[in-house]
C-alpha cells in the first residue's frame, strides 16, 4: 500500500472534499498523511487521520479590515495568492513530501505543488470550486470582477475577455511566488496560480458535472468525479440534532439560513435581516449561527438558533435555504431537491450562484440588496419558479447517485 500525503489549506468548505478522499484512501489501506492548519487538528483526530500543522490562511480565517473596508479585498486576496509564510511552509512540506509516494494538494496549497517540483514528486490537484480550473469555453464569474461582468450580460457583451483579465491581475499579485521558483531554480510552467498549480497526471475537480461539464481547454488529466458526500463527525452533537428534529418536526418545513465564508465571522446585519424576512412571510426559520452571535437574538417559538452542523443532516429539513453560494451548501440543498437563495458575497460564490441558476437550482439575491422585504420576495419567486422545480426534480436522483470519493479515490489509486 502506498503512502499519501494530502496537503489541504482553507476553511472546513475547502477541506471536507479531501477529507471525504482521506478516508476512502484509508480504508483502502493506504497510509495517509493530512497535512493542514491547525485549526483542523481537531476534525482530523476525530476521524483518525494523522496530521501535521500548517500555518493558518489569514485570508481564509478574516481579521484585519473588515470586509466591506476598500482596502479589505486588496489584503485578503494578497495574503491568498502571496502568502507571506510560503517559504517556511515549503520548508515544513519538504522532508513530508520527500516521503511520499503521491501527493495531493487543494487550490490553495501553493508550498505543496513547489515541494513536490523541488523533491520531484508526483502530484495531484484536487478542488471542489469549478473556479478553480476556469474555461474560456464557459467563463466564469471572478471575485472583485463580478459586478463588472454583470454589467457586461445586460449589455449583450462577451465574458470571455474577463479571464485573461483575472490572469494577468493575480500573477501582478504572485510575483513573491515567481520569485521564490527562481531563486530555488524551478521551472515554473505558466501562470502560478492556474498551469503552475495544475497537475500533468491527474485534476480533481470534486463537484458535479451538472454544475461544471467537461471543458475542451481544461489541463490534460481533469476529472469531474461528482460530489464527495461527507457527513463531517467533528460538526455537531447529539443534543444539537435532537433539537434540530424537534423543531423541524413541530411544524411546517422551515426556511434555513446559514451564511458562509467570510458572512459567518462577519455578519454584519445578515442575521437581523433573515429573522425579520421569516417574520415577513409567516414562516418558521432556523438560522446557523456561531454560538458568539447568539445573544444577538430576540427568543421566539417560531426561530431556531443553532450552531454549525453538518447540512447533511440540516438541509433534508429544509423548504428552502438561503445561503452564500459555497459549492457544499449548494450540493446538499440540492441533492435533497431543496431551493437556495443564493446571496454571494466572495471568491467562487458568484460563479458557483451563476451555475446553480443556470440548471434551475434556485435563484441569486445580489447581496447588497440583502434586506427583509427584498429576501421575502426573493423566497416567494424561488418557490414559485417552475424553472427551479423542474431542475431539482431532474438534479435531485443525479446527485443522489454521484459518489465523488470513490471516483476520486480509484483515479488516485491509477497513479499508484
Amino acid at each position: 500500500m502506498a503512502h499519501v500525503l494530502l496537503i489541504g489549506k482553507g476553511g472546513f468548505g475547502d477541506l471536507i472534499p479531501l477529507f471525504a478522499l482521506a478516508k476512502s484512501l484509508q480504508q483502502r489501506g493506504h497510509s495517509v498523511l493530512m497535512a493542514a492548519e491547525q485549526s483542523h487538528a481537531a476534525a482530523c483526530a476525530t476521524m483518525d487521520l494523522h496530521f501535521s500543522p500548517l500555518h493558518e490562511c489569514a485570508a481564509v480565517q478574516g481579521g484585519g479590515a473588515s470586509a466591506g473596508h476598500p482596502s479589505a479585498w486588496r489584503e485578503r486576496l494578497r495574503n491568498t495568492l502571496a502568502p507571506d509564510q510560503l517559504d517556511s511552509e515549503l520548508q515544513q512540506l519538504l522532508p513530508l513530501v520527500e516521503e511520499a509516494d503521491l501527493v495531493i494538494g487543494n487550490q490553495l496549497a501553493y508550498a505543496g505543488r513547489l515541494a513536490c517540483r523541488v523533491a520531484r514528486r508526483r502530484w495531484v490537484f484536487s478542488a471542489a470550486s469549478p473556479l478553480a480550473i476556469p474555461s474560456r469555453q464557459d467563463a466564469p464569474y471572478w471575485p472583485y470582477l463580478y459586478r463588472y461582468q454583470m454589467q457586461a450580460a445586460r449589455l449583450g457583451l462577451s465574458q470571455r475577455w474577463f479571464l485573461p483579465l483575472a490572469r494577468i491581475g493575480t500573477r501582478a499579485l504572485m510575483q513573491s511566488q515567481v520569485r521564490s521558483y527562481r531563486r530555488l531554480g524551478v521551472e515554473l510552467p505558466g501562470h502560478p496560480r492556474f498551469e503552475g498549480l495544475y497537475s500533468s497526471e491527474l485534476n480533481l475537480l470534486m463537484t458535479s458535472p451538472e454544475l461544471a461539464p467537461l471543458q475542451p481547454d481544461w489541463p490534460q488529466g481533469t476529472k469531474v468525479t461528482g460530489f464527495a458526500w461527507f457527513d463531517p463527525p467533528f460538526l455537531g452533537g447529539a443534543d444539537q440534532e435532537e433539537a434540530l428534529v424537534a423543531f423541524a418536526r413541530a411544524g411546517s418545513a422551515p426556511i434555513v439560513f446559514a451564511p458562509g465564508g467570510s458572512t459567518r465571522v462577519d455578519p454584519g446585519r445578515f442575521f437581523e435581516q433573515s429573522v425579520a424576512a421569516a417574520n415577513l412571510l409567516g414562516r418558521r426559520a432556523i438560522v446557523v449561527a456561531a454560538k458568539k452571535f447568539h445573544d444577538r437574538f430576540t427568543p421566539q417559538g417560531d426561530v431556531l438558533v443553532t450552531g454549525y452542523f453538518p447540512y447533511a443532516r440540516l438541509f433534508r429539513h429544509a423548504a428552502l435555504v438561503v445561503h452564500s453560494g459555497g459549492v457544499g451548501a449548494l450540493g446538499w440543498a440540492a441533492r435533497f431537491g431543496v431551493p437556495s437563495l443564493l446571496a454571494p458575497s466572495e471568491w467562487d460564490q458568484f460563479d458557483n450562484a451563476r451555475r446553480a441558476q443556470r440548471i434551475g437550482l434556485g435563484r441569486v439575491l445580489d447581496v447588497k440588496h440583502y434586506t427583509a422585504q427584498n429576501i421575502a420576495a426573493a423566497i416567494r419567486s424561488v418557490e414559485s419558479d417552475p424553472q427551479v422545480r423542474q431542475g431539482l426534480a431532474r438534479m435531485a436522483p443525479i446527485l443522489n447517485a454521484e459518489d465523488g470519493a470513490e471516483l476520486a479515490c480509484a483515479a488516485v489509486e491509477s497513479l499508484l
